[in-house]
């Protein structure tokens, strides 16, 4: 489970903070890395601008490390939003890996998988 939230902890769901979560995860027997240093949506700044955010070196270098892991385990990417269309997982991370040709599959909040599709917007922002 890699978590790619910029501030991982939630005043309204305790048990989703970083510290629980990677306890009840390992002891569960799943690996938990925090990866939202690198992979979290918010620019230096604090802003969300997912164009600049994907030009970031450690934005990339957490890409290649997602990559690496994907070779030898099956990997899981934790947000915030539960629904995948309100969260950078799609909007960012998921585009970014389309592009270099990674399936990715989304989980909804009703536990089905939904497969990621190019984001329109995305693209058109890229292109100017």
């Amino acid at each position: 489970m890699a978590d790619i939230r910029s501030y991982p902890y939630s005043s309204h769901a305790e048990w989703f903070n970083r510290d629980r979560i990677e306890h009840s995860l390992r002891k569960a027997g799943i690996e938990y890395v925090f990866m939202g240093n690198r992979l979290g949506g918010l620019t230096d700044d604090g802003r969300f601008d997912y164009i600049k955010r994907e030009k970031d070196q450690s934005y990339q270098d957490g890409i290649k490390h997602v990559l690496e892991y994907a070779q030898q385990f099956n990997v899981a990417l934790l947000a915030s939003e539960g629904e995948y269309m309100n969260s950078h997982r799609h909007h960012l991370v998921a585009q970014t890996l389309l592009k270099l040709n990674v399936e990715v599959v989304h989980i909804t909040e009703s536990d089905q998988d939904a497969p990621a599709q190019a984001d329109l917007f995305h693209s058109v922002l890229e292109s100017e």
